[in-house]
């Protein structure tokens, strides 16, 4: 790994924000750059097949869904393209179709958008929509393809649709699978036949068996979780965040929630897999905990930030014995406003 490298900020503000990190010898983080996208790029995706090349969403009641470079030299971040996303609040983006297009989750009124891509993959295809208006209260959060159909969890009707192309270039919906009333999907990760399912109103994370097919029925849940620190005070109204799943060294699922009144700030609760038990709370000092993330190659580190206080600060993941997640470098807050979600390139 090299001992330093950008990190891209997705925000609730207009503007994305390139942090460079510093591994060795002493970690660091610091501001490089920042550059407008819109009016509110809250979530940011790499392109896998080329490390200048991302996308973001503009999260308002017009959507949008933009492309962008970033100077591996220096960090400048550059507006390429834009599509409309045809619907209101894009809230999530994902690659679909082996990496062909990407999908985006319409939060306001409800659906998932979907676009291929030029072979220069900055440049947007024929786009799509597929509407959820089969329910009320419809609210996307999430695009997932886990390799034979996307999945869509539903704030808003507790419930996480299947999607799918049979026999056909148009994506439709083939299903759907029924969460607890009022719990809230918000994210989900599927890994080894399980799906594995971030509550945002029942602050829970639960296990389903992961259907491979649509004639294969409705998962069946295996567990059911809390995962608000068992030192909150009873009573206290927490919003489930983010969801991550690391394989190495051994599966590990991390999950944040958000305004906890604690003073030690918002929390990330750490679960092993099969079965799922979860391990550990750790403290962050962060207040509402919205975007979490990977970085570093091996996923070595975990960046977080506090969008109503505390800044950013980045972990490195290290042995249950060493506590799961070390604190190794951080960001006052103020210096990047709202941080909603991170990318490293």
């Amino acid at each position: 790994m090299s001992s330093s490298f950008f990190i891209l900020v997705g925000s609730f503000t207009p503007f994305i924000s390139t942090l460079s990190f510093t591994t060795f010898p002493t970690p660091s983080l610091s501001l490089v750059s920042q550059a407008t996208s819109g009016t509110s790029p809250s979530w940011l995706l790499s392109n896998p097949q080329n490390s200048s090349i991302f996308y973001a969403t503009d999260e308002t009641e017009d959507g949008s869904l933009h492309s962008l470079v970033v100077d591996p030299v220096t960090g400048k971040v550059t507006p390429v393209a834009s599509i409309s996303t045809q619907g209101g609040s894009p809230t999530h983006i994902n690659f679909v179709g082996n990496g062909t297009g990407l999908g985006v989750a319409n939060y306001g009124g409800g659906s998932a958008f979907f676009t291929t891509l030029q072979e220069d993959g900055l440049q947007f295809g024929e786009g799509q929509l597929v509407k959820f208006d089969q329910v009320q209260s419809s609210n996307a959060h999430q695009i997932v393809d886990d390799g034979t159909q996307v999945l869509v969890p539903d704030l808003g009707a507790d419930r996480v649709w299947r999607l799918g192309q049979l026999g056909s270039d148009q994506w439709s919906i083939q299903g759907s699978i029924p969460q607890q009333s009022g719990s809230g999907p918000r994210h989900l990760v599927v890994d080894d036949g399980s799906i594995y399912t971030l509550h945002e109103h029942a602050n829970t994370l639960t296990q389903q068996t992961a259907a491979s097919s649509f004639a294969d029925g409705q998962p069946a849940e295996v567990a059911n979780i809390s995962i608000i620190p068992s030192d909150t005070p009873s009573g206290s109204t927490l919003f489930a965040g983010e969801v991550l799943m690391a394989s190495t060294p051994t599966p590990l699922i991390y999950a944040s929630n958000r305004d906890d009144p604690s003073t030690a700030g918002d929390a990330i609760a750490i679960f092993e897999t099969n079965p799922l038990t979860k391990v550990a709370e750790v403290r962050t000092g962060l207040n509402h905990l919205r975007g979490v993330a990977f970085v570093g190659d091996d996923n070595a580190y975990l960046i977080a930030g506090g969008m109503k206080g505390g800044g950013i600060k980045v972990y490195e993941r290290v042995s249950a014995e060493l506590g799961y997640l070390k604190e190794v470098a951080s960001l006052p807050a103020g210096v990047i406003e709202q941080p909603s979600s991170f990318i490293w390139v």
